[in-house]
């Protein structure tokens, strides 16, 4: 490795997120540190009236004092935390038996060494910890027996016994707070997912609240670009997007296709004798009378200026007369009133069918143009078809 490899590792080296201790280990190290520190001391009190030697108290620090610290040094410099944290249960679980063994399994600490080892496996590793705890125990006692004569001593003094079920309660009580805190954080991280899902579906719902009004808005601006502001008809934009499918439609299902084009005669003359806005009074009484008497699937439209279009789908040539002369009749009948004015309203009609005058939608607006000029020249007031002339 040359000299800016190794700059580059260390530099790498320094970079690189601090590996985290898994959980498992640092539960284990404080759970073993405190049962081997708790089983220690009625191991000690039963075994100081036989007056061991150095070597065995030696080995009995080591084993009940400074083993946690070792196993978590260990556990720190495995590559797998969980798996290395794995396998040092079960060397607790092999001393357990060992130590029981040797010391003729005295009943409470051979019950406090055996519920503490199976306690562990259990909350490591679940069912399967029992098995693996009892096997590594068993191996333990029995490598203990093979080094050690076996024998049996399972009596214990008033204090020994006292400890060990002290030793025993503390340890449950430590593991209960464990469990408790590890419980309580759960519940805070849930609490806080929840306020943040709570806060995420509020985002969520106020999002599509935005994008509900955000359509509605689109679709009123649709609505406003196809409608004339004055008169609220569709307007000239809507009829060349939608007259050339209603003739599709009608041509598919062999029906005729009528159309009215209708002119408000002398209208120029009414604005120069009433002004401007009481021509435009004019045009919204027309529009709207035109409006409520078309049927459902007309479209009525301000086609420009005082013109306004009435498109009869499935409608022949000889109705479409009828109609003609009906709305004629209405608008003889209509006076707007304006201010101090009432003012006279009359209409010219021409009128063009799809297929007795044309058969495309240009065609069909020329014929009803020239037959609302020939209405128009021959005294207004009146309604004339494209083959009258």
């Amino acid at each position: 490795m040359n000299e800016a490899q190794g700059v580059a590792t260390l530099n790498a080296g320094a970079m690189a997120p601090p590996r985290r201790h898994h959980w498992v280990a640092a539960n284990s190290f404080r759970v073993r540190t405190a049962t081997f520190a708790l089983i220690g001391i009625p191991i000690a009190l039963h075994v100081l009236p036989r007056q061991h030697g150095a070597v065995f108290w030696t080995l009995f620090l080591l084993q009940f004092y400074a083993y946690p610290f070792i196993m978590q040094w260990l556990s720190r410099r495995a590559a797998n935390h969980e798996k290395a944290e794995h396998n040092n249960l079960i060397v607790d679980s092999v001393a357990s038996g060992a130590w029981a063994a040797a010391l003729g399994f005295p009943l409470w600490i051979s019950v406090a060494f055996f519920l503490a080892a199976l306690l562990n496996h259990t909350i490591a590793l679940g069912v399967r910890g029992i098995l693996i705890c009892l096997l590594a125990a068993s191996a333990g006692a029995l490598a203990s027996t093979t080094v050690i004569a076996f024998h049996v001593s399972t009596d214990t003094d008033g204090l020994v016994t006292l400890t060990s079920i002290i030793g025993l309660a503390v340890y449950l009580s430590l593991m209960g707070i464990e469990f408790f805190s590890y419980i309580r954080r759960l519940h805070e991280v849930q609490d806080a997912v929840d306020l943040q899902k709570r806060t995420l579906e509020d985002a969520n719902q106020a999002l599509h609240d935005q994008i509900a009004k955000i359509n509605d808005l689109q679709e009123k601006l649709r609505e406003q670009a196809n409608r004339d502001s004055l008169t609220g008809l569709f307007n000239r934009r809507y009829l060349e997007g939608t007259l050339e499918r209603e003739l599709s439609r009608c041509k598919r299902e062999g029906a005729p296709l009528t159309m009215l084009l209708l002119d408000i005669d002398y209208f120029k003359l009414v604005n120069d004798t009433y002004g401007h806005p009481a021509g435009d009074e004019v045009l919204r009484v027309f529009a709207r009378a035109l409006q409520e008497s078309a049927r459902t699937e007309d479209i009525v439209c301000r086609y420009g200026g005082e013109e306004f279009l009435l498109v009869l789908p499935k409608m022949s040539l000889a109705v479409a007369r009828g109609r003609a002369l009906q709305l004629l009749e209405l608008f003889r009948k209509t006076t707007v009133v304006f201010e101090n004015s009432r003012i006279p309203v009359t209409t010219s009609i021409g009128i063009a069918s799809v297929p007795d005058h044309a058969t495309g939608v240009e065609n069909l607006i020329r014929c009803a143009d020239q037959a609302l000029y020939r209405a128009k020249s021959t005294g207004r007031d009146r309604a004339v078809a494209f083959n009258e002339f």
